[in-house]
């Protein structure tokens, strides 16, 4: 479908919160909004009973009306807002085992992510027509192209120019089975320090960690080299160190630069990137919205307060998720590194269950 408010907000700066740049994602919302509600019945249906609809939507406060979608009915169902045959790709948000989302999109979808992600990259000075060797603590998209992980370090690597792309994570046709190659991790790490080419790590943090302690390693990747995190510290919340001491880590054992180090926070059902700015934060770009609301009875908190979080989103015409409540708990606060915009934090799960996703599954492959 034509969608003229996404486009023009996707071409735009994704840290400009200006009353006019406000105005392109509260009019790429509602023209989103307006096409799931038309052409998916559950959201409709929902949206009526809770006597909402896209039309409503005036203001940016009124964004904070939209009824939120709770994150598990798309672990439990298939949710599409277009014909199955439109769909180029569809991505889940876990390995073998535990409950999935899958999330679908089409051609027009898939372009608006890939975008945006750039747009986001660039802004944040991470993007560079540089070659670079990677390193990805992550599966091999070859194998395990529905993963959203997957997807997401297969991504980044295109932000930059690519000499040698190494995949950590992989798979044994043998035994049926992600392996995590700890051997050709250690053996790649130094041919990259010796090539002379700089280096870019992308993945779990805990792999990381684990790896470089248990193999002593001390290497000089050069200053020119960047590491991006994603996928926090699930399963190995007892070795979790402090984002800074662990900057401090990499620099010692890999020489990359405190402030070349990222971290990324991103959910397959809502497919935004939240990227570190220079000082550590998760910054929140013109192209979402998110909202602290009450465990007990959803209402608004103010920022700074801690809840659980409600993400907004628009690019995404062929999963009816533009409106999502998570069972994270978070909260929403402010930066000094002149981006001059609200950061997002991250303050855990909600519930005692656990979903084992991308990052969990992964982790355990360091116990085996």
């Amino acid at each position: 479908m034509k969608s003229p408010s996404t486009e023009s907000l996707l071409l735009s700066d994704p840290f400009d919160f200006s009353e006019s740049a406000k105005k392109l994602f509260l009019n790429s919302f509602k023209e989103n909004a307006l096409h799931h509600y038309k052409n998916h019945e559950f959201s409709r249906k929902l949206w009526d009973k809770l006597g909402f609809h896209p039309d409503s939507l005036k203001t940016e406060d009124d964004l904070a009306t939209v009824p939120g979608t709770m994150v598990h009915l798309f672990k439990e169902h298939e949710l599409c807002s277009v014909p199955r045959e439109n769909l180029v790709l569809t991505l889940t948000s876990s390995g073998t085992g535990g409950q999935k989302s899958r999330q679908f999109l089409d051609q027009q979808s898939l372009n608006n992510v890939k975008q945006l992600a750039l747009k986001i990259h660039q802004s944040l000075g991470m993007a560079s027509e540089r070659e670079y060797n990677y390193l990805c603590f992550t599966y091999d998209p070859a194998v395990a192209n529905d993963l959203g992980t997957a997807f997401t370090d297969e991504l980044l690597t295109n932000f930059t120019g690519k000499k040698e792309v190494y995949y950590a994570i992989q798979f044994n046709s043998v035994t049926n089975e992600f392996v995590l190659n700890e051997e050709g991790v250690v053996a790649t790490l130094k041919r990259f320090a010796a090539s002379g080419v700089p280096t870019r790590i992308l993945g779990f943090p805990a792999l990381i960690y684990e790896v470089i302690e248990k193999h002593h390693l001390k290497l000089d990747l050069g200053e020119d080299s960047w590491l991006q995190t994603g996928g926090g510290w699930k399963g190995k919340a007892d070795k979790e160190i402090p984002k800074q001491e662990f900057r401090k880590f990499i620099k010692n054992h890999l020489g990359i630069p405190e402030t070349n180090q990222r971290d990324l926070f991103g959910m397959v059902e809502h497919g935004i990137p939240y990227v570190d700015c220079e000082k550590g934060n998760l910054h929140i770009p013109n192209y979402s919205r998110v909202f602290v609301r009450s465990p007990f009875d959803l209402s608004l908190r103010a920022k700074g307060e801690r809840g659980l979080l409600h993400f907004l989103c628009s690019y995404n015409f062929s999963y009816p998720a533009p409106s999502l409540l998570t069972t994270d708990y978070g909260r929403v606060g402010t930066c000094d590194c002149g981006l001059g915009t609200d950061i997002l934090i991250l303050e855990g799960r909600a519930g005692v269950s656990k979903h084992k996703g991308c990052a969990l599954k992964a982790l355990e492959l360091l116990e085996k």
